[in-house]
């Protein structure tokens, strides 16, 4: 079930995928909503994604935040998230924090268990 606390509207064309505790690591700046880094997903393969950050629309460095994300194409990548697994967030090159699966919303790419 998605959260309250997705914002209709600010948010009005898009469902999240997921719900994630992000962290930098990698970065000396705060990021904002809209946020768009690569997630390192099934293996190696590298999908854009978009960040709706819910308690202050920010994330700052160094301090966990929850955030709602959608990821393009997911239908590369299928059955391949579960609640509790780390991702590599990624800044081409560099990776600048992990997100951590909190909740999986998109049954296509939610593990099979």
């Amino acid at each position: 079930m998605i959260s309250d606390k997705f914002n209709r509207d600010e948010n009005p064309n898009w469902e999240p995928d997921a719900l994630v505790e992000f962290i930098f690591f990698g970065r000396s700046s705060a990021v904002k909503n809209g946020y768009r880094p690569t997630y390192r997903v099934n293996g190696d393969y590298l999908t854009s994604t978009f960040h709706w950050f819910i308690d202050n629309g920010k994330a700052e460095p160094n301090i966990p935040t929850q955030a709602f994300v959608k990821f393009i194409t997911p239908e590369a990548y299928p059955n391949c998230l579960k609640e509790g697994m780390i991702l590599d967030v990624i800044e081409v090159p560099n990776k600048v924090g992990e997100a951590k699966i909190i909740e999986v919303y998109n049954k296509q790419l939610k593990a099979c268990t």
